[in-house]
């Protein structure tokens, strides 16, 4: 290959490296982006099957989970919680409460609340009824309860038919949103 068509190859290597680092991190960083829906719509699908978390909170995290529950689940829309405590708590429970521990290593060590099974005693929070989530499962499931759920106040008519659907009868019970 000739010098001068080389030397105009790797001249134009950087400009399409350029541009390809430009779209990709537009893409990345485009608000609604679908790879933001998906993360949302894992947790979402986490938070309601593969956790069950809405036996207890209920499909809107509003508390008012199933009539078989062991009851006084915390109003996820009502929480102040960030995303760090969201984490500890959906990771390790709630030592003497119903709240179970998603990890299934915790109270092993001192990674949930800086104590051990040992150290807890009867006080250990029980194992999910449901799985146990690995560390991305339970950090997704807490975005999407920043996303969605915590600070939405009372549930609306709209969001009910967002969530189970248009045809839903009880969605006709919550309020129309402002």
């Amino acid at each position: 290959m000739p010098e001068t068509t080389m030397a105009l190859q790797r001249a134009r290597w950087p400009l399409h490296h350029a541009v390809l680092l430009t779209v990709l991190a537009g893409l990345a960083a485009a608000p609604g982006s679908a790879a933001a829906d998906d993360d949302f719509a894992g947790g979402r699908r986490i938070f309601l099957e593969k956790a069950d978390c809405a036996y207890c909170h209920g499909w809107a995290g509003d508390g008012a989970g199933q009539g078989q529950s062991p009851g006084g689940a915390a109003n996820l829309r009502q929480s102040r919680l960030n995303r760090e405590s969201l984490i500890m708590v959906i990771s390790c429970g709630i030592p003497g409460r119903a709240m179970p521990h998603f990890d299934d290593q915790a109270y092993t060590d001192k990674r949930c609340y800086g104590m051990t099974a040992a150290e807890f005693g009867d006080k250990v929070p029980p194992f999910p009824p449901s799985t146990a989530l690995p560390r991305r499962e339970v950090e997704i499931v807490a975005d999407y309860l920043l996303a969605k759920v915590i600070g939405r106040g009372s549930i609306t008519r709209e969001e009910c038919e967002e969530k189970l659907g248009p045809r839903v009868r009880s969605c006709g019970e919550y309020p129309a949103a402002p």
